[in-house]
């Protein structure tokens, strides 16, 4: 996985990373870890453990459990996959306490799970599986679900969700792409979705475009936005070089995960 992304995080040990290193040592020596005891000898809140543990999970560390943790070989088929790589990156560049845009994918609903444990955050997204993922979560945060029109997806589109978009502040964009077109512009399964996408990122002051390789490089029929509107792109190193090749020749920021990135 990449160090950083847009200078944030450096080689040098932060309060964060030696907190997270004292809750995998202990989680490897007691097989479980347990919230308000982490709280209480970490001198930090329960919330901050609970963000802690789903970074940690996203990151194919841990598995959650009731009140805590587990090791990931207590459970054989847990794998955080691609989705909970991207996911993993793109929470280290969302500020706590934003308001976020999430689009549709299964990256964006890891993320969504991932950032619905911080107090403050406000989730918005066109995507009914997203807000499920959120839900599902220890829920801190605020998630606003845009009404509008449903696809076979669970994807809201058309003027309603355009308009109830138009009213929000946004401070992140992050959105999921099936590809780049010919002239460079992000491509969505319908120009339903992609209208709505392109409203999400107008408003936003940052956008994030997460590329899992089982998705991004797909035929889409409709574009959205230019791809240099990107403030960055995360992508796995699965990603086939033709539609990497095609998003780096628009000259967007982008970041490689995976275990050979």
């Amino acid at each position: 996985m990449s160090a950083s992304i847009g200078g944030r995080g450096t080689a040098t040990s932060s309060p964060v990373d030696d907190r997270r290193r004292q809750i995998l040592t202990r989680l490897d020596q007691d097989g479980r870890v347990e919230v308000g005891v982490l709280a209480v000898d970490l001198g930090v809140t329960e919330e901050t453990i609970r963000r802690d543990l789903r970074v940690l999970e996203l990151d194919g560390r841990l598995r959650r459990a009731h009140g805590g943790a587990v090791r990931v070989d207590l459970d054989p088929g847990q794998d955080s996959g691609v989705s909970g790589a991207l996911a993993a990156q793109a929470l280290t560049v969302v500020d706590p306490g934003s308001a976020v845009f999430l689009g549709a994918g299964s990256a964006c609903e890891a993320l969504a799970a991932g950032l619905a444990t911080t107090a403050g955050t406000v989730i918005v997204t066109a995507s009914v599986p997203v807000a499920l993922a959120a839900a599902a979560a220890e829920e801190s945060a605020v998630v606003h679900l845009v009404g509008g029109t449903a696809d076979g997806r669970g994807v809201l589109t058309g003027a309603w969700a355009r308009e109830q978009l138009a009213g929000l502040r946004l401070d992140v964009a992050v959105v999921e792409a099936l590809g780049v077109s010919a002239d460079g512009r992000l491509l969505h399964a319908s120009p339903e979705e992609a209208a709505v996408v392109a409203s999400a990122v107008e408003l936003a002051s940052t956008t994030i475009l997460l590329g899992d390789p089982a998705t991004f490089g797909a035929d889409g029929l409709a574009a959205s936005v230019p791809a240099a509107r990107l403030d960055v792109a995360v992508v796995h190193q699965g990603v086939d070089e033709p539609t990497l090749d095609a998003l780096l020749a628009t000259g967007v920021r982008v970041e490689t995960v995976g275990a050979d990135a």
